[in-house]
């Protein structure tokens, strides 16, 4: 959930931005190699002008009415379906990444949403994401729980922000973690968040936990991130949120960046320095 924009001025009407949003897509690539594996869908408001606004400053008023909530989900699920729906049928290991609170994972309505919006034959190819601090809320725990029997993937969204211990960690069912920009920005910056970020990829290997970053802007810090045994990043450098059509496109022509040794030969250079 680290794609920036300029966020949007909060509206007195949550219904009508609601009826506004839809869905963009971030690639989300392998670091091993440079595939687009899977793309995390990213709530979009279209304003008046046709201009495409992010829901901050907004997405937390609507997160605390279930109604809006559920009918902000609606949309992104139909918007998922009906656009991304084609890509995961022709590519079965693509994935789709969705922002889903506790507040409707643990809820009933959800497995219903799922069947209506006829995303649930997509269900093995739906990582639904909670963030950190959502998650280890007795809330957020009691909401895994009733998710996990429907088959979703779950992913902890914004890892390093809520300071969780490894005996939380541990204690989690889920079947991904996504470091936080925060935590990538600080890989050039400081040797110990290197060593640290090692020792947890270390332990999600032991749980069978796959990695993904946040937030990548450089080919350096895709470069270290795979040096660390991260598993796939999202970011900058690949692509910023787009609509699905252009997702399409990326995933045909794939992303063009720098290759690994491109970025080996700048960090060499950054180190001599």
């Amino acid at each position: 959930m680290n794609d920036t924009m300029t966020p949007m001025r909060p509206l007195p009407n949550l219904s009508s931005m609601i009826e506004h949003a839809t869905a963009h897509f971030q690639p989300i690539v392998d670091l091993g190699t440079g595939e687009v594996i899977g793309a995390e869908a990213l709530v979009r408001f279209i304003d008046a002008n046709g201009g495409v606004r992010t829901p901050l400053g907004v997405i937390e008023h609507i997160e605390e009415s279930l109604g809006n909530l559920e009918s902000l989900t609606w949309r992104v699920f139909c918007d998922i379906e009906k656009h991304a729906g084609p890509l995961l049928e022709q590519r079965p290991a693509f994935y789709i990444g969705v922002n889903v609170p506790p507040l409707l994972l643990g809820s009933p309505r959800l497995k219903q949403m799922l069947e209506d919006s006829r995303l649930a034959r997509f269900m093995n190819q739906l990582v639904c994401e909670i963030t950190e601090r959502q998650a280890l809320t007795d809330a957020g725990r009691e909401a895994l729980a009733s998710a996990r029997p429907l088959g979703l993937r779950i992913a902890l969204d914004d890892f390093g922000t809520g300071q969780s211990g490894l005996k939380q960690l541990i204690g989690l069912p889920v079947d991904m973690l996504k470091f936080d920009k925060s935590e990538v920005n600080l890989l050039l910056k400081d040797p110990t968040a290197d060593r640290l970020m090692r020792g947890v990829v270390a332990l999600a290997a032991a749980m069978r936990v796959r990695v993904i970053a946040e937030g990548v802007e450089t080919r350096e810090q895709a470069f270290f991130l795979h040096a660390a045994g991260v598993d796939a990043a999202q970011g900058w450098l690949w692509s910023k949120a787009v609509p699905s059509d252009r997702l399409e496109r990326l995933l045909v022509e794939g992303v063009r960046v720098g290759t690994r040794r491109d970025a080996e030969a700048r960090s060499r250079k950054r180190v001599v320095r």
